[in-house]
């Protein structure tokens, strides 16, 4: 080939030292006809360089819809047996063309070459080709293993269901590894197969786990009994996947059945030493495996689970589900963790102290009060959790020492562990708000107002409300929410003229919670407030007492309205006045800001459908695409097979591709 003078040029820097300047020649290649730059293209997709190569692949795409002759030379790249870069650079660039590519590659199945074969049948299978089964399932009986095994593989990968009679019957012999491939293809695909075709493999040493991972899988109630004797194997891995799968299979069935079927089985193995060897499990690294074996523990109620349990929830992912375990085991945990509790690591302890409190477990109380002084934060918390909900002689004054901690979570614990405490030890609480309000800290007082909620102590809340802190008088308004006190409603009306954005919001928002006929006219009032955010909080309030008496004051607030304001108005509108109000929602459905025309069409869908026709052209047609994905959709959901014909229309018209591709969803999904 005779490359021209800028071409030479392009030539020669790809032979540059420097792999930038090897780069920026390669996009130098783009927009040029494809057999002008294939040589040089080629020659960058074998470069060392992997952003080389990257580059010349993003080259080769772009230059798509190749000839048929370019794709032929592009597959004879995959002979490249001395550079795996250029064969690998090949097998990404015919992946990501796809479909076009399917049709010649399907034509070298069957080359001598047995390393192309097999580079054919991995990439149709990354395409995820169904049309390709029939081939790849002809391969299965290829003369080369790995190209039988890449058939295997990728037939699952495309996960067509007319694979499996094949797939099964290469398990009636052939090699194990093999046997290794379909089972894992069997998985993929993930149609159930007869048991009698899976069962036999059992008896092959190498092959019981894979067989047990694939019944995880596709296998169902009949499965039950084969894998409640697999927990007893000898070989770990064998044991643990089956006692995996059991788990797995459980969870699909239906509640009523898992008792009979699984839970009662799994309880007489406690105590057994297949249930410890299980037990056992629980100190490795798969956390999946982890999670599915702490479940099984909690069923069988095994108590020598208790310790591995515990250290496998240190893991924060973990915790939940050990937890969980931990209380199906019961009472008998106790002793056995109280005893490990001195030598417990910091993350150890905080379960525990938890789990003394979930399950309510009284004789403890030292134990909590030392906690409270631990070296670990998530131990104080849980200890002050755990005293508030177990209330002992005495723990008031102790936990709301850690008001004053050092670490936000603590004192947030301590925090919610008093107020439990009010109902137990009143006068101790009241005591420790008493010193709190003294307090020149307005931390302190904020707390104060809280625990006064809980105290229900509508008198100093309502003198809360004037206190010279912002944070603390809002913490106060919202303690009055909750308040039965003659003082609520004046101490909360006279929050929303608060000079705070934020007191003013949380006392709309109160009002609004308290409900009854007397928090209306305040909140019609606060619809006069200068900051959107209170006005908001006031419509949001309105809309939740539902009468109709506020609706002229909204109607007002409507005219002047903007944002997220006008979004709250005109749900307030609709929720107040009704099918009747719609007037102003329908008008917005011409506003200029696309949030509040989405607001109307959601609106209005909760109305019918007789929107729809006087307003579709005008949606269908907005600038923005996702007014155009919301009208699409609220015409599929209220009109469903009747709205085939606009969404027809919809997709003739639609540029945008996120829009287009959800309204052919919806055709699909309605026809």
């Amino acid at each position: 080939m005779t490359l021209s003078t800028d071409l030479q040029e392009i030539n020669e820097r790809l032979a540059a030292p420097d792999e930038e300047q090897r780069r920026f020649a390669v996009m130098a290649l783009r927009g040029r006809p494809f057999p002008e730059a294939m040589e040089l293209l080629f020659r960058a997709m074998a470069d060392d360089s992997w952003r080389v190569r990257k580059e010349a692949v993003s080259v080769v795409l772009q230059a798509q819809p190749l000839s048929a002759g370019a794709l032929e030379a592009l597959i004879d790249l995959l002979r490249a047996s001395d550079n795996a870069g250029l064969r690998n650079s090949a097998v990404e660039s015919l992946e990501r063309i796809g479909e076009p590519a399917v049709e010649p590659l399907c034509t070298h199945l069957e080359d001598p070459d047995h390393d192309l074969r097999k580079f054919i049948i991995d990439i149709l299978g990354n395409i995820r080709c169904a049309a390709c089964v029939p081939l790849l399932v002809r391969a299965l009986d290829d003369e080369d293993m790995n190209v039988r095994v890449a058939a295997a593989e990728n037939l699952g990968k495309i996960g067509d269901r007319r694979a499996l009679p094949h797939l099964l019957k290469v398990l009636d012999g052939g090699e194990i590894w093999f046997k290794f491939t379909v089972l894992d293809a069997l998985s993929s695909i993930g149609i159930p197969v007869p048991l009698a075709k899976l069962e036999p493999l059992l008896q092959e040493g190498l092959l019981r786990r894979a067989t047990y991972d694939c019944l995880a899988v596709i296998g169902d109630a009949k499965c039950i009994p084969l894998l409640l004797q697999g927990m007893h194997e000898k070989a770990k891995n064998a044991r643990e996947a089956a006692a995996v799968a059991l788990m797995r299979i459980r969870g699909r069935l239906p509640v009523q059945e898992r008792e009979t079927l699984i839970d009662l089985q799994l309880r007489e193995l406690a105590g057994t030493p297949a249930a410890k060897k299980l037990i056992d499990s629980l100190h490795g690294e798969d956390p999946v495996l982890i999670a599915l074996l702490a479940q099984l523990c909690g069923i069988m109620r095994d108590e020598r689970a208790a310790l591995p349990l515990v250290r496998a929830a240190r893991t924060e992912r973990l915790r939940a589900g050990c937890l969980e375990a931990l209380r199906c085991i019961g009472e008998a945990v106790m002793p056995l963790l109280l005893e490990h509790f001195p030598v417990a690591g910091a993350s150890e302890r905080a379960v525990i102290v938890q789990l003394i409190a979930e399950t309510e477990h009284h004789g403890s109380d030292e134990l909590l009060f030392s906690a409270l002084e631990d070296e670990g934060a998530e131990v104080r918390r849980c200890a002050a959790l755990a005293l508030g909900r177990l209330a002992p002689a005495g723990a008031a004054p102790r936990v709301a020492a850690l008001l004053d901690d050092d670490e936000p979570q603590v004192r947030e614990g301590a925090l919610d562990a008093v107020q439990r405490l009010a109902a137990a030890d009143r006068d101790g609480v009241c005591a420790i708000c008493s010193k709190l309000l003294r307090s020149r800290d307005e931390r302190k007082r904020r707390d104060a107002a809280v625990i006064l909620g809980a105290l229900s102590d509508g008198e100093r809340l309502a003198l809360l409300v004037k206190d010279e802190d912002a944070t603390v008088r809002r913490a106060a308004v919202a303690s009055l929410a909750r308040v039965e006190s003659p003082q609520a409603p004046a101490a909360l009306v006279l929050s929303l003229s608060d000079e705070e954005p934020e007191v003013r919001i949380a006392a709309a928002q109160a009002l609004a919670e308290r409900g009854g006929r007397d928090v209306l006219a305040p909140l019609c009032l606060a619809l006069n407030d200068s900051d959107p955010w209170v006005q908001t909080a006031a419509l949001k309030g309105l809309a939740g007492l539902g009468d109709a008496e506020a609706l002229p004051g909204v109607m007002v607030l409507l005219e002047q309205a903007q944002g997220q304001v006008l979004i709250a108005a005109l749900n307030t509108v609709a929720a107040l006045g009704g099918a009747k109000a719609l007037a102003p929602v329908q008008k917005a459905l011409s506003h200029s800001d696309e949030e509040v025309v989405e607001a109307a069409i959601a609106i209005l869908s909760g109305f019918g459908t007789e929107w729809i026709g006087e307003h579709g052209e005008e949606l269908l047609g907005h600038p923005h695409w996702m007014v155009r994905r919301s009208f699409v959709r609220a015409v599929a959901q209220l009109k469903g097979a009747e709205s085939l014909a606009v969404l027809d229309q919809a997709l003739a018209r639609e540029s945008d591709p996120l829009v287009k591709s959800e309204i052919a969803e919806l055709l699909d999904r309605l026809r």
